[in-house]
């Protein structure tokens, strides 16, 4: 839901949109093309509903030579992040750049691999893309290998019947379905992506860094620059200009906008969107803010 009327409300989007902006503008003016900025909070995940949103930003944009995106996102759906990673690639004719200032993990890592190009700073970070799942319980994404790993230990004869009927309670068995399919799948995606441009051409090594990127043994695994490098992605270090932006924008970002989502109970906020420039914010924001802008 876009309430940009919440930057008006919330002291802390408007110093972020204030400050942020002339960041960005100052970035665009030294890269000499667009610059848009895709920024999921910590409690916002790549779902239908923000690429809806996403989508209402960005269509206004049209066909352009160049795009830079600067992208922060934990993860999320895979086949969301697919549909938004194969659209911005069709509306870019000649570069496309991501910019990640601190880290893309899950579905981001996938949408981050939209571009022909993929910048980071020394600390950034890429993630694998094995598979998670939503649990409705919790409103996250769980690593469906972390799940297999949990069901595994329940074949043990020291756990009692209370231990596991709690840990079934909490763990959405029914959805687990066929680990290797969806596996192959994030595989097959992930070298989709890899081919439209980043690998354009190069199915076979695609398919190699697809098939790394999937099989990590943690989740949550960083994938540092030297690592992505190492898997043969066409990754950079961010010039000296470059850190001097992301980073700006990048503290101005955690200090306005991730320090307040960690701050309130997930229980009494909502997810918002604004955008932000020519990109977009999703983020959350206390239910009572949101209820007053309504009722204006």
């Amino acid at each position: 839901m876009f309430v940009d009327g919440v930057v008006d409300v919330v002291y802390s989007f408007r110093r972020f949109v204030d400050e942020g902006l002339e960041v960005v503008k100052g970035f665009e003016e030294f890269l000499g093309f667009p610059v848009v900025p895709i920024l999921f909070g910590v409690s916002r995940y790549i779902n239908a509903r923000s690429v809806d949103s996403i989508f209402s930003v960005l269509k206004g944009l049209g066909h352009v030579d160049k795009l830079g995106i600067i992208l922060f996102s934990g993860g999320g759906d895979i086949d969301e992040a697919y549909l938004l990673a194969t659209y911005l690639q069709g509306i870019v004719r000649e570069w496309l750049v991501t910019y990640v200032p601190r880290y893309v993990k899950s579905a981001g890592t996938l949408l981050a691999l939209a571009g022909d190009e993929v910048v980071m700073l020394p600390i950034a970070e890429l993630g694998p893309i094995d598979p998670v799942i939503y649990d409705s319980k919790t409103g996250r994404y769980i690593p469906l290998q972390s799940i297999l790993e949990i069901l595994g230990l329940l074949s043990r004869k020291d756990i009692s019947k209370e231990v596991i009927n709690a840990i079934l309670e909490r763990v959405p068995v029914i959805e687990l379905g066929d680990y290797k399919r969806a596996v192959e799948h994030n595989a097959e995606l992930c070298m989709k992506i890899l081919t439209n441009r980043m690998l354009k051409g190069d199915i076979n090594k695609a398919k190699e860094i697809a098939e790394k990127l999937v099989s990590f043994k943690q989740h949550s695994a960083a994938i540092t620059l030297r690592d992505a490098k190492e898997l043969g992605l066409n990754v950079r270090e961010a010039k000296t200009e470059e850190v001097e932006y992301l980073w700006k924008l990048h503290k101005l970002w955690t200090e306005n906008i991730i320090e307040l989502e960690n701050l309130q109970p997930p229980e009494t906020v909502e997810p918002i969107e604004f955008k932000f420039g020519k990109g977009i914010v999703l983020t959350v924001a206390p239910k009572e803010i949101i209820d007053e802008i309504k009722g204006k």
